[in-house]
């Protein structure tokens, strides 16, 4: 079943390099498989995800020391690191539950990687399968999980997620009832055929340009969409875990059909398209959320066409405006899926993707005047593996930015298996030391995998509430560990349990400067 087809088979790097292969697979991304074989709590008061005992006087009203940062209800800069929760609530039609097949009490695992975000997703036709009508049950239970992500100090991105628009097409997203084919009926593909290849049905280009560009007389389902995202941030503004919203997973297609996108690609290689649609949409995504929610950041994705080839965005940057009271709280989340990577096919040396995806992206954030932030990436077990997460992972330390894994589903890509036990591949490859919270300014941090060390500069912030929280992973150091904070070892609260390591710094200095070893060892000498 294409919903739940294994990631290996769902792409190849010959088929990518024709052109509606390599169009679409970069349009619809990774996240449209499974990882698989391929009002309970106290809202009161916004805390961005903070735990229960957070010190007090955290209410938010710290801004970031730079846009380019996230911090949480302290004034902390948070690190948002973790994973997509999960491919498996997509489910096959609406009226499945969509929720993740590995339960809540499925998630305490987060904890081996002292892990501090989830990317959640939810859907359009999940909240909303009669017009005009939310389901408020749906609503109940999402918040259920948020809450148990508050009790174990977990941010969360709630992800407005779609794949070939809706399930009445061929995958996810939106309801039936916002589904205009123009009267065509969807077909099916030939077995064995790639699930992307939906994408050129025309009924799923009709059910897109219905959306994106609706002609006379048709019902303008954009604004319908935005009503979702607005009731959304109603429902969870005041919810201590939710940090973010996500406008809309991988959109594609907004610039026209099938027809219209193949044409452009020289264009977007070159960075000459500019998508007008999208970016609208993405500022209306931005209001709408703003009409609820002045605190959380609202994560602004570009066409998926860039998930497998790392072109020049095609946003207007500088037309994305945060009405907000205060500095910008947006961010640049874009995906990041090289190709052969995510078919399995190895990763080849000297391959250029992450060095141009770094390139763009980095200037892009900065005409956007926001925070860049991964919101997904990931690949199967192959030649090189190792080398691609190494060198994925330096990056996002180099630029001090998060990211969310792809994805949870225990099996396959996922970092646990299905008994829940830590997959010997990706599980153990993910596990290193990163900040969590840091009550200053991070200047610089970085894994040292050959020495099992960690070391992070950070300017003081007086006004930043609490401590630095840094995510130590006890399965890496079966002997301990040594902290040396300002030239001087000392006595860190280390929680083996929930991997985190707390750290009280002098908050008269300047600046800090933190060295993480095992016990014994001579990295930070």
């Amino acid at each position: 079943m294409k919903m739940h087809a294994p990631k290996s088979s769902r792409r190849s790097p010959a088929v990518a390099l024709a052109l509606i292969g390599a169009l679409l697979i970069g349009l619809l991304g990774a996240c449209s498989g499974s990882s698989g074989d391929d009002k309970a709590a106290d809202t009161t008061a916004k805390n961005n995800g903070g735990a229960p005992g957070q010190p007090e006087g955290c209410d938010g009203s710290v801004e970031s020391p730079d846009t380019r940062f996230i911090v949480d209800a302290c004034g902390r800069v948070v690190i948002l690191r973790g994973v997509n929760v999960e491919s498996s609530s997509k489910g096959e039609k609406q009226s499945d539950d969509h929720f993740p097949k590995s339960g809540i009490d499925g998630q305490a695992t987060l904890a081996r990687w002292g892990w501090n975000t989830v990317r959640f997703l939810v859907f359009w036709g999940a909240m909303e399968p009669e017009k005009d009508k939310f389901d408020e049950k749906y609503l109940d239970e999402v918040q259920k999980w948020l809450d148990w992500y508050q009790e174990h100090d977990i941010h969360v991105v709630l992800d407005m997620h779609q794949d070939l628009y809706s399930w009445s097409v061929g995958f996810d997203g939106a309801p039936d009832w916002a589904v205009d084919t123009k009267g065509v009926e969807p077909g099916k593909l030939a077995d064995g055929m790639p699930w992307y290849l939906q994408g050129t049905d025309p009924a799923v280009q009709n059910a897109y340009q219905s959306f994106w560009n609706p002609e006379p007389g048709q019902a303008d389902l954009k604004a319908e969409y935005m009503d979702a995202i607005a009731k959304l941030a109603d429902r969870f503004a005041d919810h201590p875990a939710v940090i973010g919203y996500d406008v809309m997973n991988e959109p594609a297609f907004a610039n026209g059909d099938l027809t219209a996108t193949l044409a452009i690609q020289g264009q977007a290689e070159k960075g000459e398209f500019k998508n007008e649609n999208l970016t609208k949409f993405m500022q209306a995504g931005i209001d709408a959320v703003r009409e609820h929610d002045q605190d959380a950041w609202v994560m602004i994705e570009p066409t998926s066409l860039l998930n497998a080839f790392p072109y020049p965005g095609d946003l207007i940057f500088e037309d994305l405006k945060d009405p907000r009271n205060g500095p910008p709280r947006l961010s640049y989340a874009g995906h990041l899926y090289q190709q052969q990577v995510h078919d399995g096919a190895g990763y080849p040396e000297n391959d250029p993707y992450l060095q141009k995806w770094e390139k763009y992206r980095s200037a892009e954030v900065k005409r956007m005047d926001g925070a860049l932030w991964i919101g997904e990436w990931g690949g199967p077990d192959q030649d090189r593996m190792d080398a691609y997460v190494s060198e994925l992972l330096q990056m996002t330390d180099r630029l001090m930015i998060g990211w969310a894994y792809w994805s949870w589903d225990p099996g396959g890509w996922s970092p646990v298996e299905e008994d829940g036990t830590t997959t010997s591949a990706n599980g153990k490859r993910l596990m290193r030391v990163q900040p969590r919270a840091v009550a200053g300014t991070p200047t610089n941090f970085a894994w040292d995998a050959d020495t099992d060390s960690f070391t992070m500069d950070w300017d003081e912030r007086t006004d930043a509430k609490g401590a630095t929280e840094i995510a130590v992973p006890s399965a890496l150091f079966p002997k301990g560990i040594e902290v040396i904070l300002d030239g001087e070892k000392i006595d860190a609260d280390w929680d083996e349990d929930t991997s985190v390591l707390t750290v009280e710094a002098d908050r008269d200095a300047k600046s800090h400067k933190i060295c993480i070893q095992p016990t014994g060892a001579k990295a930070c000498s």
